[in-house]
């Protein structure tokens, strides 16, 4: 099938040219309009659900939303688990599906579910889906600022108006964003900041106050009239257009005269309550953040709302500038242009490796056009596949350069080769030796491309995240080997007749190729004649590898080093708002103050977004570097962290660094934003905190925990009321009356709101400042009696301080505590096993209650159990279709040989480097599998050939056959060695952003194909044992007869 494709290709040439000129021009159109992202988006298929609460505490929350929601949406089909947050004023639900669930539908089914739960919930409150995007759907950050020296600086209040009223209108427009949400500054409130005093005195009850407002800011409509031929629309106006307008709202009639607004409460502006704050290097800002619709092509969204930017632009009030300050883009562009800057210096080198070793540039040029088409025609396949280009998938390009040239290497060579040996043939004839010398090569090159396709497919079934992220690079590198074997068999053979023309000089003639076979030959002899001598090398290589691999360290993944750093301190629980934004701004006053940080902006508390659960405890600050080109030789982001960190120690923080990216991912695949996280399930709280602090005061002991912190769940300071009912029905008082009086006159409630043009702004009725922010005040709240009178507090409840949860995290219906970490200086896996041997020996865990580990481990542990399938799966899969190829057991198996060697060269290479194990090092491995068999084959099919042409019937002829078949094939088989070889170096020295992520699947190809090499003697020596015996044998039964 092959041979008759190569026949017809060389024959109808012309029509193969023109195909390929299409498959060129298609290429560039799919490279054009392909996806694009600095990452898959290995998130959760997860849903959101968000429901406000204002003013009601985690317990509350816990009870009344979080726990009946959970409980109700277990019952939906595909759910996998379903994580809940409890906090002040709202509660978040993270409903995770399994990865075969379609996003939409399982969104649809949610909001099902969501229609029949209003009736499980309190009255007025009414849960409501999050955005459709995923955690990694954050995209775009931007602060809107005062330029400087602007002669009239808007407020903070007035920034956030600007900001949610026409920045985010104009955003929102834009084609994949979902939603933009405001962070930072103060929303403008209508405030009436009522005198208990005065309502004592008019005899006022509170609640008729807020009545009298609400029925005063209405407008009605009154059908039609008819005058004459037209028709009137009739409308009552009464919407409050200003202060005053709620000021002589009239509350009551005393004594005939009316009680009016401003006879009872002050009336102004002021900031609403809030529970997030953005800070710019110590600077308080307002700002917004834009997240991208699920499925969308991150650059394209990015490069549309930059557009919609330039019409915001001129729409802004003077002296005002929207400024990004995360820009997913450039994340993107510098990771796709290192991975681009490896594949091209990947592309040079190995057409100057090709060019030293033919000599002959129309060869060099030949064999190189497997590279920009095998390339081409895998970017039109993911284009139709729709598998977007990221670090990943052109990682699965990147390390498949070398494999990609060898198929036109193998089938330049030999056609060359035949040419070469009858330089006088006529036209005629020399198609027909291209033909033959084609054909002839054409079914090694398909089983050198069979093994390492399919040796690759394990890598597709690997699940959860790593599935997620490996899957494009197991795409990519598959179909680029597609593409490379398209143009070997096709186009390399139909122009063989146009570009290797002339007089060619015979291999023998070659320098390269002479000194090559003089070197060759009589090493290849020696090792016949000594075979035991011979076999002390692998046996080395083997035990050193074995070595190697118990020194090494695991771990999930490497981190992906974006350029920018996440620093994300956590702090105690009962931090006050005004608090943190002064640790906030100290925070990002120092982090400025480093020589080589541009800007520090961080973000406390949550921006308005059901995808931000952020507590006012959490600190986010993006640390934006400046240029690699001012940092001093040798310094990496790591060494500006640890600098960082040694001057960012203050106390009542506890210090994480991180990436943006991994962050996110870590957060939202595993609900953790550390390394580590361990989490405690169980039914009290306290007990829970309790377990907690004993787990992180015991892991703090093993060697590379760092930046250790049990979470603390009660340490939230309350100021209970508890009611006394005897008491309170004496003066006709029920507990709703009290507690409506708590809620609106201290918490305060929004009674409406006022429409200022296209703007809208919350109406708030509640007691001054001064009456509600101490305890003593607090007791001398005055309670309306049915009796007429007005009861002070304090004589009705009994007023306490206690602590309790600031929030409440809860998994498919469990109380949940947590310890974070993170892990310095070790492996992750070897950390995690220590540490759980010695947390089961210290520390106790009552009955009810459990331990589970998680974080990346939880990771790690779920893709080891899946790769010791996929590994054996790979190398069995190798091991039969080496078989089809050879078309005998005995010869592929001496053609597997080489894979211990090539798996103990890897693992050597990965102990030099200092490189842990991880998913990305064991698909690395995966890919060696698949190529390390390669020259193998080839070097087999030849030995068979000329075995079987000669027939030998004594060592010195098989000696003599062996040493023929190894010096026809050993210059291809060395070109395509170096070749894999020598491509894939651009990668090691490599440090821009993404190269930490292709080094490790990079390095068990480079290291297994350095010694390699050595197979170019083990399967002609193996061979040879195995061929002399049955040799001998032969003869013995001839002298038996």
């Amino acid at each position: 099938m092959v041979q008759k494709v190569i026949e017809q290709a060389i024959r109808n040439r012309a029509l193969v040219v023109i195909v390929f000129v299409l498959i060129s021009f298609l290429s560039i159109f799919s490279l054009k309009t392909a996806r694009i992202d600095a990452i898959p988006d290995i998130g959760e298929n997860q849903q959101i659900v968000f429901t406000e609460w204002s003013g009601r505490s985690p317990k509350d929350i816990e009870e009344q939303l979080t726990y009946p929601l959970s409980i109700i949406m277990q019952g939906i089909p595909g759910v996998k688990s379903i994580r809940g947050t409890s906090a002040f004023g709202f509660s978040i639900l993270y409903i995770i599906f399994k990865d075969d669930v379609d996003f939409y539908w399982s969104r649809s089914r949610v909001l099902e579910k969501l229609t029949t739960a209003k009736s499980e919930l309190p009255p007025g409150v009414t849960p409501k889906m999050g955005p459709d995007a995923t955690g990694l759907g954050q995209i775009f950050w931007y602060t809107l600022e005062n330029k400087k020296n602007s002669l009239k600086p808007k407020s903070l209040a007035e920034l956030r108006s600007i900001q949610d009223f026409y920045v985010r209108y104009l955003l929102q427009g834009v084609e994949g964003v979902s939603e933009v949400a405001g962070i930072g500054g103060f929303i403008k409130e209508y405030q009436i900041d009522v005198d208990p005093n005065k309502l004592f005195a008019y005899d006022v009850h509170f609640s008729t106050l807020t009545k009298a407002i609400q029925n005063s800011n209405i407008d009605v409509g009154a059908e039609v009239i008819e005058d004459g031929d037209r028709e009137f629309i009739v409308r009552g106006k009464g919407f409050f257009k200003n202060l005053s307008d709620i000021e002589n709202v009239v509350v009551a009639i005393k004594n005939k005269s009316p009680v009016r607004v401003k006879d009872l409460a002050t009336v102004g502006y002021g900031p609403g309550f809030r529970r997030g704050a953005l800070d710019k290097n110590g600077v308080e800002a307002v700002g917004g953040v834009v997240t991208m619709r699920f499925g969308e092509n991150p650059k394209n969204v990015i490069d549309n709302i930059k557009k919609r930017l330039d019409t915001v632009k001129k729409g802004l009030p003077k002296g005002v500038e929207i400024v990004p300050f995360y820009d997913r883009t450039e994340v993107i562009e510098r990771t796709i242009g290192t991975v681009y800057t490896a594949l091209s210096e990947e592309i040079i080198v190995t057409i100057i490796v090709i060019l030293l070793f033919l000599f002959h540039f129309q060869s060099s040029i030949l064999v190189s056009l497997t590279l920009p088409f095998g390339v081409g025609i895998s970017f039109i396949l993911m284009k139709f596949l729709n598998i977007e280009s990221n670090v990943m998938s052109l990682s699965g390009l990147v390390i498949a350069i070398g494999s990609i040239v060898d198929m036109g290497i193998i089938m330049t060579e030999n056609i060359y080769s035949h040419l070469a040996q009858n330089p006088h043939a006529g036209k005629k004839d020399r198609i027909e030796i291209i033909i033959k010398s084609a054909r002839e090569v054409g079914p090694a090159i398909m089983t050198a491309v069979a093994t390492t396709i399919v040796t690759f497919l394990p890598v597709f079934a690997l699940e959860g995240s790593e599935g997620k992220l490996f899957g494009p690079l197991a795409w990519a590198k598959t179909l680029v080997m597609f593409g490379s074997v398209i143009v070997a068999v096709i186009l390399v053979p139909a122009l063989s007749p146009y570009l290797l023309k002339g007089k060619l000089k015979p291999i023998e003639k070659n320098k390269a190729s002479s000194l090559i076979i003089k070197t060759y030959q009589p090493a290849l002899i020696w090792m016949l004649d000594n075979r035991k001598k011979f076999f002390i090398l692998p046996l080395i290589i083997f035990i050193l590898g074995v070595f190697s691999f118990t020194k090494l360290g695991k771990e999930f993944m490497p981190s992906l080093n974006e350029g920018e750093i996440l620093y994300m301190p956590v702090t105690t629980p009962d931090v006050s708002m005004t608090k943190a934004r002064q640790l906030l701004s100290y925070t990002d006053k120092k982090l400025k103050e480093h020589p080589l940080v541009e800007n520090a902006i961080g973000k406390i508390g949550r921006a308005d977004t059901a995808i931000d659960p952020a507590p006012v405890s959490m600190f986010e600050t993006i640390v934006k570097l400046k240029p690699k080109e001012v940092w001093p030789k040798e310094t990496s982001i790591y060494d500006i962290m640890e600098d960082l960190d040694s001057k960012m120690q203050i106390p009542g923080l506890v210090n994480a660094w991180l990436f943006p990216i991994e962050n996110r991912i870590a957060m939202i695949s595993t609900g953790i934003k550390t390394q580590i996280g361990i989490k405690v399930f169980g039914s009290d709280l306290k007990v829970l905190e309790q377990l907690a602090s004993k787990i992180g005061k015991e892991v703090e002991k093993i060697k590379g925990a760092y930046g250790v912190y049990a979470e603390k769940i009660t340490g939230k300071p309350y100021i209970e009321f508890d009611i006394d009912r005897v008491a309170a029905s004496r003066y006709g008082i029920n507990t709703g009356t009290i507690n409506k009086i708590l809620q609106t006159a201290v918490g305060g409630m929004t009674i409406g709101q006022l429409y200022d043009g296209r703007e809208r702004y919350p109406i708030r009725v509640r007691y001054k400042k001064e009456l509600r922010d101490r305890i003593d005040e607090l007791k001398k709240v005055l309670v309306p009696s049915p009796l007429g009178q007005h009861i002070p507090l304090d004589q009705l409840a009994e007023i306490k301080i206690v602590t309790g949860p600031a929030a409440i995290q809860s998994e498919n219906g469990m109380l949940r505590s947590l310890v974070l970490l993170n892990v310095k200086g070790r492996d992750l896996i070897g950390f995690v096993e220590e540490a759980k041997e010695h947390i089961e020996n210290s520390v106790k865990v009552p009955e009810g209650y459990s331990i589970q580990w998680a974080g990346q481990y939880e990771n790690q542990v779920r893709s080891n159990k899946r790769l010791k399938i996929l590994i054996p799966a790979a190398l069995f899969i190798n091991l039969i279709i080496i078989y089809f190829g050879v078309k005998n057991f005995r010869n592929a198996a001496i053609v597997f040989s080489s894979v211990p060697i090539a798996f103990s060269g890897g693992l050597i290479l990965l102990f030099l480097g200092g490189f842990n194990t991880s998913v990305a090092v064991w698909v690395g491995f995966i890919a060696l599998f698949g190529i390390a068999v390669d020259d193998g084959v080839v070097m087999m099919t030849y030995l068979q050939e000329t075995i079987k042409r000669k027939k030998p019937r004594d060592w010195k002829s098989l000696k003599e056959c062996i040493v023929e078949a190894g010096s026809r094939r050993i210059r291809p088989l060395l070109m395509t060695t170096t070749t894999t070889i020598v491509a894939l170096i651009p990668i090691m020295w490599s440090t821009s952003t993404g190269s930490e992520v292709m080094k490790p699947m990079a390095i068990p190809t480079l290291g297994g194909m350095l010694v390699e090499l050595v197979t170019l003697f083990i399967v002609p020596v193996v061979y040879s044992y195995f061929e002399h015996r049955k040799i001998k044998l032969e003869k013995g039964e001839d002298y038996a007869n």
